[in-house]
């Protein structure tokens, strides 16, 4: 490493700190950016999902709220690429990142703010998970400006920041309801915190309150009209408790798992206090105490309320739980800003982020020699939304309207069919899983006159189609098992896909 790289950057962390900071920015969406799409040969699960389905441009799905899915679309709408996507989520990282330091700025100074948001590249969750953009990384700037003006808003007292604060709270909603474990944590604080208690003789967190339910209506009204599907998705996803035991277990391994996440983050912090703790006095009590909250709290509510249904969390959730955890920790105690241990940090920091992006590339291309298994970024979507499209039209004549995977259970049908949304010229819509149910944009009616391909892998050719598509799809035709290489040069293993056609009723296309 050179060493005079790092003694400069560590003096200009101490001399420089918003210079530093726009190095960063940059540097890290350039790079997260321009890496992903150099090293991949096909779009991540979640980049596909989201431009299949966000083109629906619906108020909810049955998964998750819409606003990722919709900027991911309008991405696509004004770039006209596929590939702009992969810039959304580091563009969501360093916006993130940057609310934090701003936050930091006001509470622990901006020199220490700018070394908690440099500890935050170590952070998995901000570099490695952001590049798969989708709901998580789209949540993290407005969960931090969620918590950030909250404090102000408390703190100052201005009507306009509680207001604001209720639509970054609602914007954070919109992206994935886990925000539930922030938006219980400021209210937990506004409850019983001494301080933020008096904020309830003023009109702020009724303004807030009244904005937060403004702004996030739309998306209640819908998960109302459809009976809250999300939420049965939720049930699905956190495994239940069969036995008694797993009540602590599952959050043993949820606990680890968030710690497994922070360790980098932790040694990049603990080079600043080799020498010891040391009780800080220059940051307001309420500050510390807030920041406390924010670093703690949604981990502490999501656990408690998970140990009490006997659920497994799932690892991602705790994708925005830690952003303000540096900042909380340097709150408390004085770091060491010595020119040595700002070089050993700088040092230290150099090399978490070069191993971070060096890693990400060398796993997405050199996996399969290692290890071989189905990837994402591995799988032929074009060739396989080329031949499907083709064959339909060499079929049936029409442009291919509709396409579905399979019920979970009879092979992931879903990925194959959103990469086939995504990459054939035709741009179908998605049925997804091939339930009706779970796409309210889908007309049924349109699909019998129009037709569809509804898609799967079972790891092996079919040779008779799916229970649930026979039962939705009666006129179904099975159609010869495509088997494709894998985009990797290095994976041996082919990839295989059936698919089954649901021919146009006659007469009926126009």
């Amino acid at each position: 490493m050179n060493v005079h790289f790092v003694s400069a950057l560590a003096d200009a962390i101490r001399s420089r700190p918003r210079t530093v900071l726009a190095w960063l920015v940059g540097v890290h969406l350039v790079l997260w950016s321009v890496v992903p799409m150099l090293v991949s040969d096909n779009l991540q699960l979640d980049l596909v999902e989201g431009l299949a389905l966000g083109k629906e441009w619906q108020l909810g799905y049955w998964k998750h709220p819409p606003l990722p899915w919709w900027t991911s679309d309008l991405v696509y709408r004004l770039t006209g690429s596929i590939y702009s996507v992969y810039v959304l989520g580091p563009l969501s990282a360093v916006a993130c990142l940057y609310v934090v330091w701003r936050f930091g700025r006001v509470t622990v100074g901006p020199v220490t703010a700018l070394v908690g948001v440099l500890a935050l590249e170590g952070l998995h969750f901000i570099n490695f998970s952001a590049v798969k953009f989708s709901h998580d990384p789209m949540q993290m700037p407005f969960w931090a400006l969620a918590g950030w003006i909250s404090y102000r808003a408390i703190v100052d007292r201005k009507l306009r920041d509680w207001i604001f604060a209720g639509v970054c709270l609602a914007l954070a909603f919109w992206a994935k309801y886990t925000a539930f474990a922030l938006g219980l944590t400021v209210g937990l604080v506004l409850l019983f915190d001494r301080e933020a208690r008096a904020c309830w003789r003023t009109a702020g967190p009724y303004a807030m309150a009244a904005a937060f339910l403004a702004t996030l209506s739309p998306n209640l009204w819908w998960l109302v009209e459809y009976d809250f599907l999300p939420f049965r998705y939720v049930n699905v996803r956190a495994e239940a408790a069969q036995h008694w035991y797993q009540f602590i277990t599952f959050q043993l391994e949820w606990i680890v798992s968030q710690a497994f996440f922070l360790l980098p983050v932790v040694v990049l912090v603990g080079v600043l206090y080799l020498g010891g703790l040391r009780r800080r006095t220059d940051v307001a009590p309420f500050a510390r105490r807030y920041l406390t909250a924010l670093a703690l709290g949604p981990f502490v509510v999501t656990t408690a309320i998970a140990a009490s249904l006997g659920r497994m969390p799932v690892s991602m959730w705790g994708f925005p739980f830690w952003i303000f955890a540096p900042l909380a920790f340097l709150a408390w105690f004085e770091p060491n800003f010595s020119d040595r241990v700002l070089r050993r940090f700088a040092a230290v920091f150099v090399a978490v982020f070069i191993a971070y992006i060096g890693s990400y590339a060398a796993i997405e291309v050199y996996e399969p020699v290692v290890h071989e298994r189905a990837k994402a970024s591995d799988f032929p979507g074009r060739r396989l939304a080329n031949l499907v499209t083709e064959r339909w039209h060499l079929r049936t004549g029409q442009p291919l309207r509709y396409v579905g995977g399979t019920a979970i259970g009879y092979g992931p049908g879903e990925f194959a069919a959103n990469n086939v949304a995504v990459y054939s010229p035709d741009r179908p819509h998605v049925i997804p899983h091939g339930n009706f149910n779970l796409s309210p944009w889908v007309d049924p009616a349109d699909v019998r006159r129009r037709g569809a391909v509804i898609l799967w892998q079972s790891g092996v050719p079919a040779k008779e189609l799916p229970p649930d598509i026979r039962r939705t799809f009666p006129t179904a035709e099975l159609q010869p098992s495509l088997t494709l290489k894998s985009a990797s040069p290095y994976a041996h293993q082919p990839v295989i896909v059936d698919y089954a056609f649901v021919p146009p009723q006659a007469g009926t296309v126009r």
